[in-house]
């Protein structure tokens, strides 16, 4: 029943990113690009898992404004592409705090 409530957390945590992230790339596209800041983000994993970094990576993936790009070779970092991520740590912190912490509760 645990693992069961962990994997609904995963999904109303998703979805709620998923919200907040469509509303923030609409803003985007429709303002300034001038005033867009991309950026590649180097986000520390602390989910070890092949599973787990795989979920996290997806759920980055799926959610606009974000892609997944590569895994590094000791599975320690995930290089994100953000379309603005005007303070990159304020961007990792979110995307580890939300993303990362529901994945690591199911699949550690």
């Amino acid at each position: 029943m645990r693992r069961a409530l962990a994997w609904v957390r995963v999904g109303a945590t998703f979805v709620a990113e998923l919200a907040k992230s469509t509303l923030a790339t609409i803003r985007a596209v429709l303002g300034r690009p001038e005033r867009l800041r991309p950026a590649i983000l180097a986000v520390p994993l602390d989910v070890r898992s092949a599973g787990g970094t795989v979920l996290f990576a997806d759920m980055v993936t799926l959610t606009p404004g974000t892609t997944s790009l590569e895994v590094s070779a000791d599975g320690r970092t995930l290089y994100v592409h953000a379309l603005d991520a005007p303070d990159r740590e304020a961007a990792i912190a979110a995307m580890k705090s939300t993303l990362e912490a529901r994945a690591r509760e199911v699949l550690p």
